[in-house]
C-alpha cells in the first residue's frame, strides 16, 4: 500500500485548508474510481484525445533524451541557509550529481532567447553587482481569501496584479491596494472541496498576448457542474468588459477544453489537478495537468499510468492555440508530440508529469520551468529550453532522478531527467516559481525562485542555457522566513517577483538593506 498522505503531515493550524499539500497529497491504493482522462471539446474542435491508441511507456525517440546526469542538482538532509549570498553560487546544502554548474549570480548568456509577448516591462539585460540580503515585503496583508495564483496583463502600464482566489474570484491589486469589486466572479462554476488534500478550485489564469486589442484571457478551474463530483478540468475563455478595464464580462465565457478527471468516489482523486496555464514565446497556450490523483498513478482507474499513456491528457503539458477558428474551439499548432509519435493525443507537448502545479516561462528567453510535485521521496524541477519540447519527464517510471516503478532497474530510455530535485527532508510539496526579471535587484536577473508549500523554504537556481545545467539550489530560508504556505511565485508586469500565500498574503521580493 503506497503511503504519501502529505496533508496529514501539515500542522494543526493548516488542518482546515482544503488545499493541504498542494498537489503532493496522495492516498492508498484500492480506490474504485475510474478515469477517462481524455478531452471533451466544444463542437467542431479537434477530435477527442482519448481516441488514439495507448502507447504507455513509449518514448518519442531521441527527442526525449535529457541532458544526462551533469547538472542534476540534488538537495536533501539539513538545509543550510546562506543569507545574502549569491543565488547561483555553491550551496552549502545538498550535492550536485555529475558536477552541476555552480554558475554566477544571474542569467548571463540566457538573455539571447525568444522574448515572451507582453513582457516589455521586464529587464532582460545581464545581471550585475553583488546579491544583497533579501526580504519579502507584504503588499496585501488582508482582504484576500485563499489566494492561489497571480498574473499580469501584457505590457500593463497600470501595474495591476490579478490575484486568483481559490473559490472562484479574480481580484485586482492596483497601486498596492486591493480593489473592492472582483475582476471576475465565477464561484457558481467552481468546485472547492472542504476536505484535506482537495486541490480543486480556480487554479490558473493567462492573458492572451493580444489582450490589449482583443481583451481575451483564459482560466483553469475545477467544474462544479460535473455530475460525478470529479471536478473535471475546464479551460475557459473570457473577455474584459466594455465598461471598465478592471471588470471582465462574465457572460462572455467560451469553453475551450474539458478534461475528464477520475471518479471522485474517494478523496484520493481530489488532488493532482495541475494548475498553471501560460502563453509561451510562440504565442500558444501551455496547460499543465496532473495525473488525476491517488497514489503512484497506478491503481485500477489509471490503468498503466496516465503519465505515460499518450492517449490521455492527464499527466501532461498541453499546447494549443485557444483562439476560435471557424467552428473549432481551438486548434493544434505544429510541433506537438503527435508530429513525432502518431499515437499521441494532438494536444500533448510533454508527458510523464505527476503534478505540474506551477510552471512558468522566463519572459526574456522563453524557457519553460516546471515544478513537478513528487510522490514518496523526491520533488523535482524540470527546465526546458524554448521550443525544445516533446519530452518524457518520467513519471510514473521515475520520481526525480530515481526509479519509481519498479523501484530499481527501470527502463529510463528516452526520459529527460530533472535539473534539480529535493528529497523529503527538504520539502514535500514543491511550488514551481518564476525567473526574476525586475529592475530593483540587478544581480538577480535570470535567477529562478521556487518554494515548497510544506517546509516554507524558498530556493534559487540559475539555468545555463548553453550547458543545459542548473546551479546548485540555494536555500533562502534564513532571509525569507515570513511567508508560509506558498502556492505561487509570479512576475508582475515590471518583472519583479511576488509570493502568494494561501494564508491570505501577497508579498514582493526586495533587497533588505
Amino acid at each position: 500500500m503506497a503511503r504519501h498522505l502529505d496533508h496529514v503531515r501539515l500542522t494543526a493550524a493548516f488542518s482546515t485548508i482544503a488545499l493541504a499539500a498542494i498537489a503532493a497529497s496522495s492516498a492508498c491504493d484500492g480506490n474504485n474510481g475510474t478515469t477517462n482522462g481524455g478531452s471533451t471539446n466544444a463542437a467542431g474542435s479537434p477530435a477527442s484525445s482519448g481516441a488514439g491508441t495507448s502507447t504507455a511507456g513509449s518514448s518519442p525517440g531521441t527527442s526525449g533524451t535529457g541532458p544526462g546526469a551533469a547538472g542534476n542538482a540534488t538537495v536533501g538532509g539539513a538545509e543550510a541557509s546562506v543569507a545574502g549570498s549569491s543565488p547561483g553560487g555553491t550551496s552549502n546544502a545538498g550535492s550536485a550529481n555529475g558536477g552541476a554548474s555552480t554558475g554566477g549570480t544571474g542569467g548571463g548568456a540566457s538573455v539571447d532567447g525568444a522574448r515572451v509577448p507582453g513582457t516589455n516591462g521586464y529587464d532582460c539585460t545581464a545581471p550585475s553587482g553583488a546579491v544583497p540580503p533579501l526580504k519579502a515585503t507584504a503588499v496585501v496583508a488582508s482582504g484576500l481569501t485563499e489566494p492561489i495564483y497571480l498574473a499580469h496583463a501584457p505590457n500593463d502600464d497600470a501595474g495591476r496584479l490579478f490575484v486568483l482566489e481559490r473559490a472562484g474570484t479574480i481580484r485586482i491589486v492596483k497601486a498596492g491596494a486591493l480593489v473592492a469589486k472582483p475582476f471576475l466572479d465565477i464561484k457558481s462554476k467552481v468546485v472547492t472541496g472542504a476536505a484535506n488534500g482537495d486541490e480543486r478550485g480556480l487554479l490558473g489564469m493567462a492573458f492572451h498576448p493580444n489582450y490589449a486589442s482583443n481583451g481575451l484571457f483564459y482560466v483553469h478551474y475545477s467544474d462544479k457542474a460535473d455530475a460525478n463530483d470529479t471536478g473535471d478540468t475546464i479551460i475557459e475563455e473570457y473577455k474584459v468588459g466594455s465598461a471598465s478595464p478592471d471588470e471582465a464580462d462574465a457572460a462572455s465565457a467560451r469553453l475551450i477544453l474539458k478534461v475528464e478527471q477520475p471518479d471522485n468516489s474517494s478523496a484520493a482523486f481530489r488532488n493532482h489537478k495541475g494548475g498553471a496555464i501560460n502563453f509561451g514565446a510562440d504565442g500558444f497556450l501551455y496547460i499543465g495537468l496532473g495525473d488525476g490523483g491517488g497514489s503512484g498513478d497506478s491503481d485500477t482507474s489509471h490503468g498503466t499510468g496516465n503519465g505515460q499513456n499518450l492517449s490521455k491528457l492527464l499527466g501532461k503539458m498541453l499546447r494549443l492555440d485557444p483562439t476560435k477558428s471557424a467552428s473549432a474551439a481551438y486548434t493544434i499548432p505544429p510541433g506537438n508530440l503527435k508530429d513525432k509519435v502518431a499515437a499521441a493525443a494532438p494536444e500533448i507537448w510533454d508527458y510523464g508529469l505527476r503534478n505540474p502545479f506551477r510552471s512558468s516561462f522566463d519572459g526574456c528567453t522563453g524557457d519553460l520551468y516546471i515544478g513537478d510535485v513528487g510522490q514518496d521521496k523526491w520533488e523535482e524541477v524540470d527546465i526546458e529550453k524554448a521550443g525544445d519540447g516533446n519530452k518524457n519527464y518520467g513519471w510514473n517510471k521515475t520520481e526525480g532522478l530515481h526509479c519509481y516503478q519498479p523501484a530499481t532497474g527501470c527502463d529510463e530510455t528516452g526520459i529527460t531527467k530533472p535539473l534539480a530535485e529535493h528529497d523529503h527532508n527538504a520539502g514535500k510539496a514543491i511550488t514551481g516559481g518564476a525567473v526574476y526579471r525586475g529592475h530593483a535587484i540587478p544581480s538577480l536577473r535570470g535567477t529562478y525562485f521556487y518554494a515548497d508549500y510544506q517546509s516554507n523554504t524558498i530556493w534559487s537556481t540559475v539555468y545555463d542555457r548553453a550547458k543545459g545545467t542548473a546551479s546548485t539550489p540555494k536555500s533562502l530560508k534564513q532571509d525569507i522566513n515570513n511567508v508560509t504556505s506558498i502556492v505561487a511565485i509570479r512576475n508582475g508586469a515590471d518583472g519583479e517577483l511576488y509570493f502568494v500565500s494561501l494564508m491570505g498574503g501577497l508579498y514582493r521580493l526586495e533587497a533588505n538593506p
